[in-house]
């Protein structure tokens, strides 16, 4: 397995461990403690003013000392109440349980107190387990205080798992009803219910609490209120909360502020109030929601370690622990919470594991990579850090280090070899831009040339004229690196010169194609001789020709028949011999251009020529088909010359009142079908020195006594034109004479047209 596949796939196992623990943090609250430490810091940073209508009144040790000992006598909360309603106030909430029956007189006293001030409020409480199997007891006040109450609602306290009061709860079901807080009934005061309480989602739903600084409240003792020690301006139109606050009466939580210590339970009720009235509770956010802020950064970090380097990843994961906790501080303050915990421990998880799998990963990719390298065999044994002190990737280090080393070294060596290419050469990427030259080609073009465009390399080297056949040369280079294209381009430069190209795919380890590589060679010389060559093949074909055609057309003047005759067939003779030298030495040069060729009919038609001069012989032609009327694919006019070729010959050296037999007939070939000419004649055969050399040029002439007595060029076309065709050609020593047998591929069935 590659290097990249496998960090892809322990990335993805890394990605879905850390979605899966955050997830589980998530739903589990696994990290509530840290969350409520960031609360408590965060909540801190910017706190409530505190209400300036809310009054505390407290039973406070001071208190305890002056009137007595706790609990006390009816009478006296009575007579409070009577103080303080003098004075208007808006409401009164006595915080503390009366639910047991006093006496009749103080039970009266605190009664008609509370009757006449109209705007006192008492709690309930409630114990749990309940009995008979109920979740909870209900206790109520004294009946006869419950019905003098304004309001009676529940002051339950909701504890965190570390013991400290940060939520509450606006409505508490006993199982019986749905009792709302008392902070709510003195929020309301015979109004409209708060908003915080409309728009709570269900009864059990926890708020949390955003509590003024410690002891920010007005508040004044309780003996100091019984006694009168209190303005009226102080008491009117505000909401008194009387409550305990001395240490021993347990009406003291702690609370989520940094200097620790607790506060009083009328201070909490205090709080409950001001954030109905400045509704401001901070909810939690619903689990999806948290969920997605949670895995939001950790996503983020692992999409990054896929490009960033290890120092970009290690910024950017601090950078996102800070954002995490800037966006909870925000979120706060728009009275939003989002725990930090679970986003932190997806951050805090994947990058460690990240880092330790990746560096796991590359160790055990240089252990392979650089064993193959030394299985390969291309460079010498690479040998490991000699200091065993060291760890196993400083040792994997050391041998990496030896390895590029030895890499330089064929490079070097590499690069060296192309330099001193005898041609030029270029090297080209995917995009066309050229990456590596050698001298050859910098000398020619000018130095520099690397980071030049193909496009412009190839307009200074190649004429207009050719420029087309290079880029297609090109382009089927690039679509195709591997396939069945033309090997070559040949093309001529703006100055005159003569160019071959090569290209060749450049691939990588991977056996993908990166680039091409490209050969010139300058075939100027080449061009030249070729031109040379094409001036001589002129003078065959005409300079040569046209002497002898001027000779037979001065025959008719010469008064011996029989000389004109002998002269005109050495003219006649000449000429044969300068086209049938012509035409093989351009055979190789024109590209074939066959077409289907139904050979039987070939056959006939060079047969019906050869009529007059079989009848001046009384020499008989017979003509079998025994090939099914095959067809071959062939330059009629060449194939026909060929045929023509060997039945002159027949034709010649059959005695007279003979007979020659041409045949075709169909081959099963092991490799194709194939379609065989057979000539036979009964001549006196063909001479058995002669016969493994018969198609070579001038073979005729060195053999004394020959049956055939020409230049030996003729049969060489023969051989030419069956080589072109993709066939053979041979002869043999028959019964009678000599057999010719001309065997070519059967051309292909046509592709049926699908309109038909």
């Amino acid at each position: 397995m590659n290097l990249r596949r496998r960090l892809l796939i322990e990335w993805a196992l890394i990605a879905l461990f850390g979605t899966l623990a955050v997830i589980l943090a998530t739903h589990w609250r696994g990290t509530s403690a840290f969350d409520n430490l960031v609360y408590d810091q965060l909540s801190s940073i910017s706190r409530p003013k505190p209400d300036n209508k809310i009054l505390l009144i407290n039973i406070d040790e001071a208190s305890l000392a002056r009137v007595g000992k706790w609990p006390w006598n009816r009478n006296i909360h009575a007579q409070l109440i009577d103080k303080l309603a003098s004075a208007g106030p808006r409401t009164i909430l006595l915080d503390v349980l009366m639910s047991e029956a006093s006496s009749a007189a103080d039970d009266r006293a605190l009664v008609e107190a509370m009757q006449k001030s109209g705007a006192v409020y008492l709690p309930l409480n409630f114990h749990s387990p309940g009995s008979d199997g109920k979740a909870y007891d209900t206790e109520y006040p004294l009946s006869v205080l419950d019905a003098a109450a304004k309001g009676v609602g529940h002051v339950n306290i909701t504890f965190d798992n570390d013991g400290i009061v940060r939520r509450i709860n606006l409505c508490f079901d006993s199982g019986e009803r749905s009792w709302p807080h008392l902070a709510e009934l003195i929020y309301r005061n015979g109004a409209a219910p708060s908003p915080a309480f409309a728009g709570l989602a269900r009864c059990s739903q926890h708020l949390l609490l955003p509590y003024a600084p410690r002891d920010s409240y007005s508040e004044i003792s309780f003996v100091d209120a019984h006694e009168g020690r209190i303005p009226d301006q102080l008491v009117k139109g505000r909401d008194i909360i009387i409550g305990a606050t001395a240490a021993g009466m347990g009406d003291n939580y702690p609370a989520p502020f940094s200097d620790g210590g607790v506060v009083s339970g009328s201070e909490i009720m205090a709080n409950v109030v001001a954030a109905l009235r400045r509704d401001d509770f901070i909810a939690s956010a619903p689990v999806w929601q948290i969920s997605l802020f949670s895995l939001l950064p950790m996503w983020l970090l692992m999409l990054g370690f896929l490009r960033w380097q290890p120092r970009t990843a290690l910024i950017v994961s601090l950078c996102l622990i800070a954002t995490v906790l800037v966006a909870g501080m925000v979120a706060l303050s728009a009275s939003i919470w989002f725990p930090p915990g679970a986003a932190l421990i997806g951050i805090i998880l994947v990058y460690p594991l990240w880092g330790w799998r990746r560096l796991q990963a590359m160790s055990a990719f240089m252990q392979s990579e650089l064993g193959e390298l030394e299985r390969e065999g291309e460079i010498v044994p690479l040998a490991l850090n000699p200091d065993r002190g060291s760890d196993l990737v400083g040792r994997q280090s050391a041998a990496l280090g030896s390895a590029i080393d030895h890499l330089r070294d064929l490079r070097r060596f590499v690069s060296d070899s192309l330099e001193h290419l005898p041609d030029p050469m270029f090297v080209t990427d995917m995009v066309g831009t050229v990456t590596m030259a050698n001298h050859r080609i910098e000398d020619y073009l000018g130095p520099k040339l690397k980071g030049t465009a193909l496009k412009s390399l190839l307009d200074r080297i190649v004429a207009p004229m050719h420029r087309r056949s290079v880029d297609e040369y090109l382009r089927a280079i690039e679509r195709e690196p591997t396939g069945d294209h033309q090997p070559f381009v040949r093309f001529v430069s703006p100055d005159g010169s003569h160019f071959v190209m090569r290209s060749a795919p450049v691939v990588n380890d991977l056996d993908v194609h990166v680039g091409q590589i490209h050969y010139l060679a300058d075939i100027s010389a080449l061009a030249q001789a070729e031109s040379d060559r094409e001036e001589a093949l002129q003078l065959l074909s005409h300079d040569m020709r046209s002497p002898q055609s001027a000779i037979i057309a001065l025959l008719p003047t010469v008064p011996d028949k029989d000389v004109s005759r002998r002269i005109e067939g050495h003219a006649r003779r000449t000429i044969a011999l300068a086209q049938d030298f012509v035409d093989v030495a351009r055979m190789g040069e024109s590209p074939f251009e066959g077409t289907d060729v139904l050979l039987t009919n070939l056959a006939h038609d060079v047969t019906d020529n050869f009529w007059p001069l079989a009848q001046e012989r009384s020499v008989r032609i017979e003509v079998i088909d025994d090939s099914d009327s095959g067809f071959v694919l062939a330059e009629p006019d060449s194939l026909g010359r060929a045929i023509a070729n060997i039945l002159d010959n027949a034709i010649k050296f059959s005695p007279v009142g003979g007979s020659i037999q041409v045949r075709t007939r169909r081959i099963r070939d092991v490799e194709a079908r194939m379609l065989e000419l057979t000539i036979c004649d009964e001549g006196p055969g063909i001479d058995p020195d002669l016969l493994p050399r018969l198609f070579t040029r001038f073979a005729a002439r060195s053999v004394p006594d020959a049956r055939i007595k020409s230049s030996g060029l003729g049969l060489t076309y023969v051989r030419a034109v069956a080589e072109r065709h993709g066939g053979k050609v041979w002869v043999e020593n028959g019964k009678k004479g000599a057999c010719f047998h001309l065997r070519l591929p059967e051309a292909a069935d046509p592709i049926p047209d699908p309109a038909a």
